[in-house]
């Protein structure tokens, strides 16, 4: 039922009393969990009313009624204090996973694990969890057709980053050497290097500016793929 980006977010998510999956869309992660025994109950919830409607047509046609129940709401703000030992937020722009967590500070410090798969602004993201009160845990990498998806496992806890170059490339990623780094460490190249000639073609003061933050960051990007390179070969 569950493939690609889907199936390796359900696959980081523990064995738990219960969990949220915030903006569940279709609702195919949490019916996969329950039916797969993974987890004993889960509430899903979603701003639209409308768009929670489809999950809960796949709940009804599964027999899940007992086991899964849905709320309209904004975010976190549906579920109760201790309620949810797993959150998962996929799907969604990274800075509005940042706001979901910091609107319901007495909700998220009471969950153990998220499950986060960011479709933008996965840096900002990283950074923001770090200075925030939470360990990255965990990384992973999923690649459909052209584009990378990044999961990223985060608890609470402290952690520090010895180098920005890992809020761009996730840490646990070069950790694990996850099976994709390579490739997706060499598309990170080639979109920095068409960033930097398209800057350079402005000849501006602001562009040439940031031509030369792009090309300290490339810098940074080729000596973690050499590191990759070698890693592998050894």
């Amino acid at each position: 039922m569950l493939k690609g980006r889907l199936l390796a977010i359900a696959k980081e998510v523990p064995p738990s009393k219960c969990i949220a999956d915030i903006g569940t869309d279709h609702g195919l992660v949490p019916v996969w969990l329950i039916e797969n025994g993974i987890v004993q109950k889960a509430i899903i919830t979603d701003i639209s009313s409308k768009s929670l409607a489809k999950a809960e047509g796949l709940i009804k046609q599964r027999g899940l009624e007992s086991k899964i129940e849905a709320r309209t709401g904004d975010g976190l703000k549906p579920i109760k204090p201790g309620e949810v030992d797993t959150v998962i937020m996929a799907g969604m722009g990274g800075m509005l996973i940042r706001n979901i967590l910091t609107d319901a500070p007495c909700v998220a410090e009471k969950v153990k694990r998220f499950v986060l798969q960011p479709m933008t602004a996965q840096s900002a993201l990283r950074k923001w969890l770090v200075e925030n009160g939470y360990a990255i845990v965990d990384e992973t990498l999923v690649r459909e057709d052209s584009r990378f998806y990044e999961i990223i496992v985060a608890t609470h806890g402290s952690q520090r980053i010895y180098n920005e170059v890992y809020y761009d490339i996730g840490y646990m990623l070069i950790k694990k050497n996850d099976p994709l780094l390579k490739e997706f460490i060499k598309q990170k190249i080639d979109k920095t290097n068409n960033i930097i000639h398209h800057l350079e073609r402005q000849n501006t003061e602001n562009s040439i500016n940031a031509a030369e933050e792009f090309r300290r960051k490339l810098l940074q990007y080729k000596e973690v793929y050499q590191w990759v390179l070698r890693l592998n070969k050894s």
